[in-house]
């Protein structure tokens, strides 16, 4: 994972990380759109119908609510009456089936939708019209009871009223009932002790009266709203009709939502495999992971070559790619290299198996040939060889037939076609053991009359981690490189590498990363690409071709390199 210099990662990192992960992010996307769509069409459409109702005052309310109480029916309560069992059980019994609805409230109103779902689009009318219906009939019959019940205890206080009345008109009654019987003297006395009496509960009579003719007039206006009620203090403003559309699944909705949530997913991934992603990617992963170690050059992913098991040299099949001037730019930085340190015999090795380093190693020398060097190749991967597949030539004979004095070494290199300058000292037949076979003096013999017959020996070894044959190999060679590909090498096996080598005291000079793609070679000057004029690609061919033949010339520093190194190893 990249990062800034001071450990953090910035916007910048964040892109990179989206733009190395966007295949991930992508197939995340994918399945996730996918499945959303995939569930959407094969959901049964769901349809929805609402009817409307508007709750009333009902007649009760009006009639016994205290005067500046507050009349009217409370909606939240009316909505749990309507969403009661004893509702969906009468509703059930009507459509045969337990309704599927949900009742709320329209705004700050009165007024409350029941909405019914179902399958079928008359059936989710046909439910919101039978439920809306039920409950009005059951509201209609609560209300006549409640009229009933409201009845009963008015009149009970009429009769209680009366009882009062009578109660109150029964002295007056026995005063009359005496004045009739009474003597002509005595009745006088009577009928001023009845006015007195009637005088006196007058006032009392009168409120008695008064409050009994309220209570019967209720009464009455009772009577009358239970002969004239309909609605039971509810009314169907609104009947559910059929609708036209589903309302589930909404493939469109679900689509973008998923686009939405597959794209958070997909980014979450990505990010998880790039923090559990240990692998080296870019050139400053690779510095971190060598502990500084000079990177010598990028090597731009080969898109084009799909069969890896076929070996391809590509400074021979297109020397005017940017993979091509990526080698080049390997040569030159080998070459400047040379200029301060002799550096005649290279050895090229990487942590693991299958990391480019006998890719690298074919071009390298082709690049170094191109520029007029002479240049041998020699194979020391005594267990895997494979360098003499690259230029289409045997492994019959080679350097182990050298070192058990089989055929002489001038017999034992090959020509390399189309590259006068460059032979190949094939890996020969293998060894029962490589490792005490490269750590004899009869190699470093060899590599040493190697060194008098040309300008540059490319050693290939084996990789370090699995064996220790480039280990023992690095103390007869002049300069080491590492190879690595990017997102496949680790850093773990990057450090490993270098702490092996560096334990031997190996001339490690620098490391080569292959497989970048674009975005690692950004910064590193030809992530561009390489593109040159006719006039260029014609004078790049005569010269190649002089090369071929035998007309160039090696370049002056790395001919005094070869000539400081040679004379130095003599």
């Amino acid at each position: 994972m990249t990062s800034s210099d001071s450990g953090q990662l910035d916007v910048r990192d964040y892109l990179a990380i989206v733009q190395r992960r966007k295949l991930t992010i992508l197939v995340t996307v994918v399945v996730v759109v996918a499945s959303a769509l995939a569930v959407s069409f094969l959901q049964t459409p769901v349809y929805q119908a609402a009817a409307e109702l508007v709750f009333e005052v009902r007649p009760t309310e009006a009639l016994l609510a205290p005067e500046g109480g507050v009349i009217g029916p409370q909606v939240a309560t009316e909505i749990e009456v309507m969403q009661s069992r004893s509702v969906r059980e009468a509703v059930a019994q009507e459509l045969g089936a337990e309704p599927n609805v949900s009742v709320a409230p329209v705004s700050d109103t009165r007024v409350v939708a029941i909405t019914a779902e179902s399958t079928m689009p008359a059936e989710a009318a046909r439910t919101a019209n039978v439920y809306a219906e039920t409950y009005i009939a059951t509201r209609r019959d609560q209300l006549i009871a409640e009229l009933l019940a409201a009845g009963e205890q008015v009149q009970i206080k009429v009769d209680e009223f009366d009882q009062q009345i009578q109660a109150l008109d029964q002295p007056l009654a026995d005063l009359d009932a005496q004045i009739g019987v009474a003597e002509p003297a005595s009745r006088q006395a009577l009928l001023a002790q009845r006015a007195r009496l009637e005088q006196e509960t007058s006032t009392e009579r009168a409120g008695l009266q008064a409050r009994r003719e309220s209570y019967a007039n209720q009464l009455d206006q009772l009577q009358l709203a239970r002969n004239l009620t309909e609605t039971g203090g509810v009314r169907l403003v609104s009947r559910a009709v059929e609708p036209s559309e589903s309302v589930r699944p909404t493939p469109a909705r679900n689509g973008l939502l998923a686009l939405v949530v597959g794209l958070m997913l997909g980014v979450a991934f990505a990010f998880l495999r790039e923090k559990l992603d240990d692998t080296v990617k870019s050139k400053e992963e690779l510095e971190r992971a060598t502990d500084g170690l000079a990177i010598l050059a990028l090597i731009p992913s080969l898109v084009e070559w799909k069969d890896r098991t076929r070996p391809q040299v590509v400074s021979l099949d297109d020397p005017s790619s940017s993979i091509a001037e990526a080698y080049r730019s390997l040569r030159t930085s080998v070459q400047f290299i040379g200029l301060q340190h002799p550096v005649q015999v290279i050895q090229m090795t990487s942590p693991n198996a299958s990391e480019g380093k006998t890719t690298t190693l074919a071009n390298l020398g082709v690049a170094l040939a191109s520029s007029g060097a002479r240049v041998i190749i020699v194979c020391c991967d005594l267990r895997r060889p494979r360098v003499h597949e690259f230029f289409g030539l045997t492994n019959t004979t080679g350097f182990t037939s050298v070192l058990l004095g089989e055929i002489p070494l001038s017999a034992s290199l090959q020509s390399v076609p189309g590259q006068k300058r460059l032979a190949l000292l094939a890996s020969g037949p293998p060894p029962p053991n490589p490792s005490e076979l490269l750590a004899s003096q009869r190699t470093a013999e060899v590599l040493a009359a190697l060194r008098s017959e040309c300008d540059v020996v490319l050693v290939d070894s084996p990789p370090v981690l699995p064996v220790t044959d480039s280990l023992v190999l690095s103390r007869a060679v002049d300069a080491t490189i590492l190879v690595g590909t990017a997102g496949r090498t680790t850093s773990k096996e990057y450090h490993r590498a270098v702490e092996l080598l560096r334990q031997v005291d190996a001339p490690v000079i620098g490391s080569v990363l292959n497989g970048v793609d674009e975005e690692g070679l950004y910064g590193f000057g030809y992530g561009y690409g390489y593109y040159r004029s006719e006039e260029e690609m014609t004078a790049a061919s005569n010269g190649e071709t002089a090369g071929r033949n035998g007309g160039g010339k090696a370049p002056k520093g790395i001919k005094a390199t070869i000539t400081a190194g040679s004379s130095r190893r003599r």
